[in-house]
């Protein structure tokens, strides 16, 4: 099963920028993620907040499948959360689930500017992903017990109370944390 071109299937908007928001998708695609490397960023801005998701495997410093984030107002900094993945499907399943997660970050925005989500994501699509959520969330439980978090320990407490993170990683994957 190819990994390419997600983001034309599950966003209606790779660019957003109104009323102080700004969204940002950007994938780099590939036909086996095996072989190449492949990434779906997603940054968001928010007058002077600045945040960056990503669901990355690439060679050169990390050759394995990861989430990234970077935080760059939130005293956080940048993280990554190792999952191992068996194969071109799971990856998928992986990808498909980061954008189910997405959703919600998305759906933080709507304080400020109601309809974002839909504008973004192709929301008939995106919420038949929630089995492939529950699977990335696993992974994650997984990779955070197996690797833990590269992640400097006295920013833990700074990344658990921020609700928007605790949602997308799952309050039950910081426990172990």
């Amino acid at each position: 099963m190819a990994v390419s071109d997600i983001s034309k299937k599950y966003f209606n908007k790779l660019i957003f920028d109104k009323d102080n928001i700004r969204v940002v998708v950007k994938e780099i695609p590939s036909i086996s993620i095996s072989e190449e490397e492949y990434s779906l960023r997603v940054s968001t801005r928010f007058e002077a907040v600045y945040r960056d998701y990503a669901i990355e495997h690439h060679s050169g410093k990390h050759s394995f499948p990861h989430l990234q984030f970077k935080f760059h107002t939130e005293e956080i900094g940048q993280f990554r959360v190792r999952i191992d993945i068996k194969d071109t499907s799971e990856y998928k399943k992986a990808i498909l689930g980061f954008i189910y997660k997405i959703k919600d970050v998305l759906g933080d925005l709507e304080k400020f500017r109601k309809g974002i989500t839909s504008e973004i994501l192709v929301l008939d699509l995106v919420n038949g992903l929630k089995s492939d959520g529950d699977f990335l969330s696993m992974k994650m439980k997984e990779g955070i017990e197996k690797y833990s978090l590269e992640l400097d320990r006295a920013k833990l407490g700074k990344l658990k109370e921020n609700p928007l993170l605790v949602g997308f990683l799952g309050r039950e994957n910081l426990r172990i944390a």
